[in-house]
């Protein structure tokens, strides 16, 4: 009884290990099938309209990016360049260490509660400010920092300010 036992395990395993082994040999086929189709479309887009990595690279923007942590403590960041259709928002993360937040989703999105150890309390928060380039001011925009897609040659601003005073002063 044993040995049959035995006999009917070692048989399981080998058709278990020749599915298996089927079962990949198959989804090696396709990986390779459509690596194949997806780098052949590739070389037809790039023969027909040029390299298109080299495209998107050229077209991400660079920002300036400015912080003041309400201290005296400034940090420029020039010549930024994030990803294509970043907001002002995600691109904290590209400058700082340390940015948390409260989402309220929808309409009213991020409100950025921490940099870099700095938080929001009663008095102060962090503010975020667009450069106005037509009208040389910084300006308090309507909309979430996590809402505003970065466009080349802007300029944004986060600075910690007081709330008693509105609006806050402009980044200087």
């Amino acid at each position: 009884m044993e040995k049959g036992l035995f006999t009917y395990v070692v048989l399981g395993f080998l058709v278990w290990a020749m599915l298996g082994s089927l079962v990949a040999a198959y989804y090696s086929i396709q990986y390779d099938t459509y690596k194949n189709e997806y780098n052949s479309l590739v070389d037809q887009f790039n023969t027909r309209f040029g390299n298109v990595s080299a495209m998107l690279e050229g077209i991400s923007p660079t920002i300036d990016i400015f912080l003041s942590y309400g201290n005296g403590t400034t940090v420029w960041q020039n010549n930024t360049t994030p990803a294509l259709g970043s907001t002002a928002f995600t691109v904290l993360y590209l400058i700082t260490d340390n940015v948390n937040y409260t989402d309220f989703g929808g309409e009213l999105g991020i409100l950025v509660t921490s940099i870099n150890g700095v938080a929001n309390n009663n008095t102060h928060g962090w503010f975020y400010w667009l450069w106005n380039s037509q009208n040389p001011e910084w300006i308090l925009p309507e909309k979430s920092s996590a809402k505003y897609i970065l466009h080349d040659g802007d300029t944004i601003a986060y600075t910690y300010a007081s709330y008693k005073e509105w609006p806050p002063p402009p980044p200087t």
